[in-house]
């Protein structure tokens, strides 16, 4: 298993998620849509690629990244050649007689050559609605078998943002956009035979209630990708170790994944390279050798893996909002945890005594921080932790 840092990993590269696998083969049998809930660097991209590369449960899968998507056009658009570029797609007899008898929903889409080289759009004879298009396609569109097509839409959240910060004073844009995802998904004529997984790295639900529209995602069923477990995390570690031909006592396993606390793939797997960057590689790894791989996860050539954090904060909170959860986390950073009791007094300070709840929501479901039922709160990653003591704490 090689260790990938960085990139979704795939094919052989990629640690079994057996049990959220199964969880959301599960449920799009039972005929839902998913929305795939957890932080940023849980592996949920790695999971989706997996679905597509292994055929899950033989549906037919159709990955788009639609980061940098701005607008509602240019979505559906890049949904709609995506489709057409998939193999079972273009090489099916159904939609070859389909585009052979003309049909209407087809008759603005130029050049499609059947074997799936070059598809090519053109706004001839009017803008063209490519949300209308993808509607009759899919409404259209039968394959072999009635087999199923699954669109795995990753970074649909950021989508939804990027509407959103591209028209600031008129939320109705983002709010048609969702409309119209959901007019699509519920289609009687599409959910028989189409079926959507919607992810990314920013909680969709706190997305869409900044503009008042949780009710065009209330149709989704939540599927939450939650870090591995011990022996999950145990195991992944000596097959990173393998493939270099090194062996971890169970004792020192444990001690390491303790100290990373946060078992995430990512946060194991840049333990494994600092262990690897030892300047004895051949020395036994004992719990002096994580000691030290341990603080070397932080230094200043890592920083491209952790700085997001900081800046997804400056993106997602804006003004005193933004100054409340950053005073908040250098003050956890510090102390190590913060009483509820704590994070409203400072919320008196910036005058956010009715916003504070939902700021730490977002902070929780971002991978920041967590909090017990005594109210207690602490950062989610002792790694991360650490990073901010180093890099950001004032």
């Amino acid at each position: 298993m090689k260790n990938v840092i960085g990139t979704p990993a795939r094919g052989d590269s990629f640690f079994p998620r057996t049990k959220e696998i199964r969880k959301i083969i599960d449920r799009l049998v039972d005929g839902n849509n998913l929305n795939i809930a957890a932080p940023r660097r849980v592996g949920k991209t790695s999971i989706l690629l997996n679905l597509l590369d292994k055929k899950e449960n033989d549906f037919v899968y159709v990955y788009v990244d639609t980061e940098d998507v701005c607008d509602e056009s240019d979505y559906f658009k890049r949904i709609l050649k995506e489709v057409l570029r998939t193999e079972e797609v273009v090489t099916s007899r159904r939609l070859k007689h389909l585009f052979e008898s003309g049909q209407r929903f087809l008759s603005r889409i130029k050049g499609i050559k059947i074997m799936g080289q070059g598809i090519e759009f053109t706004g001839e004879g009017g803008v063209i609605d490519f949300k209308e298009d993808l509607t009759n396609l899919l409404s259209g569109i039968e394959l072999e078998d009635d087999k199923e097509i699954i669109i795995l839409v990753d970074e649909f959240p950021q989508t939804i943002q990027n509407i959103i910060d591209a028209n600031p004073d008129n939320p109705q844009p983002a709010r048609k956009f969702l409309q119209a995802n959901r007019e699509i998904r519920l289609n009687p004529e599409i959910n028989k035979k189409v079926k959507f997984i919607l992810t990314g790295s920013i909680g969709l639900n706190h997305t869409v209630a900044q503009i008042d529209s949780t009710a065009f995602i209330n149709d989704l069923n939540s599927v939450e990708i939650s870090p591995l477990t011990t022996v999950e995390a145990q195991n992944f570690l000596q097959d990173l170790l393998a493939t270099k031909n090194m062996l971890i006592d169970t004792e020192v396993a444990q001690y390491l994944l303790k100290k990373i606390g946060w078992l995430i793939p990512f946060h194991i797997q840049l333990a494994v390279q600092e262990i690897l960057s030892m300047d004895s590689p051949d020395a036994d790894i004992d719990k002096g050798l994580i000691d030290r791989a341990f603080v070397a996860i932080v230094e200043r050539r890592n920083e491209n893996h952790f700085n997001h954090y900081f800046s997804r904060l400056k993106r997602q909170f804006k003004g005193d909002e933004f100054s409340f959860a950053d005073e908040l986390l250098d003050i956890m950073a510090r102390q190590g945890v913060m009483t509820k009791d704590e994070i409203i007094n400072l919320s008196v300070k910036y005058d956010l005594m009715q916003k504070w709840k939902n700021i730490t929501d977002i902070l929780i479901y971002d991978g920041y921080i967590n909090n017990n039922s005594e109210g207690i709160y602490q950062f989610n990653s002792p790694v991360v932790r650490m990073w901010w003591q180093r890099f950001i704490c004032k």
